[in-house]
């Protein structure tokens, strides 16, 4: 209804002993409007056969006022019933609507089509379906979506499985659903895990896979001056290649303490990492060769190994994962009962051959060398 009182969008019902739809729809056809006119004589109304009626669905293209309406179809106000959706509207004639199904209203067709105007049984049929399905697919992203709040999968999960049309739909909930994940993890006590081993031993794959069997979304920290530039609140971070540069020794001790949420300084600003549930640390250096610990190896070097556990993970070049445990000054090593090849079958990926390429290359060329000179020994020059 317009501020003037007047009406574009309404709905005529009426019986056939009381009324003929004749004039209303001679009327219809002149002026500027879509309408769809239907007759019902197969509705019930507790268990009993209700009598013939008419509904027909009008949009009009310019606003009227009730008594025209009322005027031009001879029929009484009470009759004329304003809508808010068209195309609902028209669905709801032939009771195609999911509430007209749990209703157990009758359907019907084409054939129940007394006029119409701009517009088919066929479009509505097909708006119909289409509407269902729409329906079945944004139910599907609701349980998604509570899936992530209730952190049964992650972020990456999440938005694998939804189109940006979804995201731009349900962006409310998504956030929503995301403040409620953080309230959840925000009552954590933070695991530390150091990865240290020679490069391309598969480290990272590593430290992804332990975010992945806790269903954590995970951040992999950048290679930059700000290597937090990027991190949004994941439950798992993984400082990648980390090296002593990056951070000083304080730094390091507030970003890798487990018990105390706090703020971490950024190049340009705090980041808060209260959610984080899991920081994975790897780095080509063993914990004790990332700094030159000095006069602090007592001390500081202590609360560092404190923070993780008091071991380190080392990925040899065979792809055996080591537990290498710091112990009255010394180290004691134990080969876990996993491979990094199990890891990559895991994850779905194939084994790749790491830093071992070149050396891989190197010896097949002398092969191939040393097959080149055998083959010409022989020669007489």
């Amino acid at each position: 209804m317009t501020k003037d009182g007047r009406i574009r969008l309404f709905e005529i019902v009426q019986y056939d002993e009381y009324w003929k739809p004749q004039k209303a729809l001679k009327w219809l056809d002149k002026i500027s409007c879509t309408y769809m006119a239907v007759v019902h004589d197969k509705d019930e109304a507790d268990g009993k056969p209700k009598a013939k009626h008419y509904h027909i669905v009008v949009r009009l293209k310019d606003a009227r006022t009730l008594d025209d309406i009322s005027k031009n179809c001879e029929i009484e106000t009470q009759y004329v019933e304003l809508k808010k959706n068209f195309k609902d509207a028209c669905a709801y004639l032939f009771h195609l609507t999911s509430k007209a199904r749990e209703d157990h209203k009758y359907e019907y067709d084409a054939s129940a089509v007394l006029s119409c105007k701009h517009i088919t049984y066929e479009e509505i049929k097909t708006q119909s379906v289409e509407f269902d399905s729409r329906k079945v697919h944004d139910e599907e992203v609701k349980k998604l979506l509570y899936k992530y709040g209730n952190c049964e999968i992650t972020k990456t999960e999440l938005l694998s499985k939804l189109s940006a049309e979804d995201y731009d739909k349900f962006g409310f909930t998504f956030r929503k659903m995301r403040e409620y994940r953080i309230l959840k993890v925000r009552e954590r006590e933070m695991n530390v895990i150091y990865i240290t081993g020679p490069s391309g031993t598969g480290k990272t794959t590593l430290a992804k896979f332990f975010a992945k069997v806790q269903n954590y979304d995970f951040f992999v920290s950048g290679s930059g001056k700000d290597v937090l530039d990027g991190y949004d609140k994941e439950e798992c971070i993984i400082l990648d290649d980390l090296r002593g540069d990056a951070f000083t020794k304080a730094e390091l001790f507030k970003l890798t303490d487990n018990n105390t949420n706090s703020s971490v300084k950024s190049r340009f600003y705090n980041k808060d990492i209260s959610y984080c549930k899991l920081m994975v640390i790897t780095s080509i250096k063993a914990p004790h060769e990332l700094y030159d610990w000095g006069e602090d190896v007592q001390e500081s070097f202590k609360q560092f190994t404190r923070r993780l556990g008091g071991y380190y993970l080392y990925v040899d070049e065979d792809g055996l994962v080591v537990k290498c445990e710091y112990f009255d000054g010394k180290i004691t090593r134990k080969v876990l009962d996993f491979t990094m090849n199990q890891v990559f079958l895991t994850l779905g990926i194939e084994r790749r051959v790491g830093t071992d390429l070149f050396s891989k290359i190197v010896e097949k060329v002398h092969e191939e060398v040393d097959k080149t000179k055998a083959k010409y020994d022989d020669l007489p020059f």
